[in-house]
């Protein structure tokens, strides 16, 4: 039975069995998916914009309400729908979380949005009872958009680029893309999932780019000037899905395959 995955610009698209069916997000013909029985259909296409300083009633719009339309359209043609949600759902918490622990976070209308989608689905599992969500912790590849730190990083690396960031100073738990869709193939439930502990994104970066034969100070300027004050609080997944060293292999094996292609 085919798969098909809704959004092929996201990082995680790319991580996918080759042999699935991929569309874009935009201009969806239902009726092409209608004309079909699924396993399972991924919906990727609302991991982006998290940096832009907008409303919720901004991220609602794809976050919940074309989300939702979506799903409508398509649940009833496959076993499973899978959406993706956010950790952060869970970032006013202090150590280990997991699915099954109420949200709790610092208040953004990106997470908002997150939970509105997240608490519908949730309330109306009679209607939604093969919607599957996953709430994957920071993941990062060498297709993350350049708004965002790791976009600059990997360009940096690349294209041999200067940059300026701000203090990456500071703990999280990490996730690679590829981990998160094998999880997402394989799981019938919701999941939570990072790699079960927290890492310094600064020695993450130094470490990169030591594997990849570059100088970081060559590259990277920090400045601290302008930094907002960091709320988030040091939580990370109760459940291991991955190490350090593997975020680290697969992360340079990106920089890689896609220097080669």
């Amino acid at each position: 039975m085919n798969n098909l995955i809704i959004g092929n610009t996201s990082q995680l698209s790319y991580f996918f069995p080759e042999n699935y069916e991929s569309i874009s997000s935009r201009n969806i013909d239902f009726s092409m998916v209608n004309n079909k029985k699924y396993d399972r259909i991924y919906l990727l296409f609302a991991e982006q914009r998290t940096f832009l300083n907008e409303n919720v009633d901004f991220f609602n719009q794809i976050n919940f309400d074309y989300t939702v339309s979506v799903i409508d359209k398509v649940k009833d043609y496959c076993n499973k729908v899978v959406i993706y949600s956010t950790s952060e759902l869970w970032n006013a918490y202090d150590g280990e979380v997991s699915v099954d622990l109420p949200f709790k976070y610092n208040f953004s209308p990106y997470i908002k949005s997150k939970e509105n989608l997240c608490n519908y689905i949730n309330l109306n599992k009679d209607k939604y009872n093969n919607v599957i969500i996953i709430y994957p912790f920071n993941f990062n590849s060498v297709f993350r958009k350049d708004g965002f730190l790791f976009g600059k990083i990997f360009k940096s690396l690349l294209k041999n680029e200067p940059i300026e960031i701000g203090d990456v100073n500071f703990y999280r738990d990490i996730i690679h893309p590829k981990i998160i869709v094998n999880e997402s193939i394989k799981t019938n439930s919701d999941l939570l999932i990072g790699s079960g502990e927290l890492h310094n994104i600064k020695i993450f970066i130094e470490d990169l780019f030591k594997l990849y034969n570059k100088n970081l100070n060559d590259y990277i300027i920090i400045n601290t000037n302008n930094n907002l004050q960091n709320k988030r609080s040091g939580y990370y997944s109760k459940i291991k899905y991955s190490s350090y060293d593997e975020i680290l292999k697969l992360t340079l094996q990106d920089l890689y395959e896609y220097k080669t292609s």
